[in-house]
């Protein structure tokens, strides 16, 4: 996903944060895309800490975990961040009503494997505000997920 965002994007600088046997196999993926001068990797666990950074952007993680891990999550983007900064969610959105929806189907396979949810917007929004960030706008994609956007307070 950093390939995508700093494409065509000569000044800006990224994270990959990720568990420790991740790093390597990141580290060859942005050499392969020429992006090992402008992409930092380091390795940890997000329940405990992140990289200080102007921009997050946590791609279906929250999902997998229930609310009090999720609080822990973005409690750490708020311990690193500095006011002002932002999260860019990438997870499903479930809509409203009873149509069916990929988020749905994956909402159930979470309750049966996992701890996860998948959750609905108004979830977000109050997950966000527990953990001190203001929701600032969901934009749909036209795949199942959506960009879900806040702004630390």
């Amino acid at each position: 996903m950093i390939c995508q965002f700093l494409a065509g994007e000569p000044d800006r600088r990224g994270i990959v944060f990720d568990r420790p046997e991740v790093v390597p196999a990141a580290r060859k993926v942005l050499a392969e895309h020429g992006l090992a001068d402008r992409v930092d990797v380091a390795a940890g666990d997000f329940f405990e800490s992140v990289p200080a950074a102007d921009v997050y952007a946590p791609s279906y993680i929250l999902h997998d975990w229930e609310d009090g891990s999720c609080l822990r999550i973005l409690r750490s983007v708020k311990a690193a961040a500095a006011r002002g900064a932002r999260v860019v969610l990438v997870e499903s959105v479930i809509p409203p009503g009873d149509a069916p929806h990929p988020a749905k189907f994956v909402d159930l396979t979470m309750l049966v494997m996992l701890t996860g949810q998948e959750r609905t917007a108004e979830d977000y929004e109050a997950l966000l505000d527990a953990a001190g960030f203001a929701l600032d706008r969901i934009g749909a994609t036209p795949t199942p997920f959506s960009f879900i956007e806040a702004t630390l307070r």
